[in-house]
């Protein structure tokens, strides 16, 4: 994840956050990151921010 760049949320600041995520599912990250030209960066961090967003934390 990238370090040291101006965020929108949160205290303003990001930092770096290692995952592990099963095979089947970074194939998919990387195919739909090719797909629509985006970094696997701003997927994860839109995705996890959407969760947080839904309110209801008992996922």
């Amino acid at each position: 994840m990238s370090a040291g760049a101006k965020g929108k949320g949160g205290n303003g600041e990001r930092e770096p956050v290692t995952l592990t995520l099963p095979a089947a599912l970074l194939d998919q990250l990387r195919e739909f990151c090719r797909e629509y030209r985006v970094t696997p960066d701003l997927v994860v961090e839109r995705a996890l921010a959407e969760y947080f967003r839904e309110g209801d934390m008992s996922h």
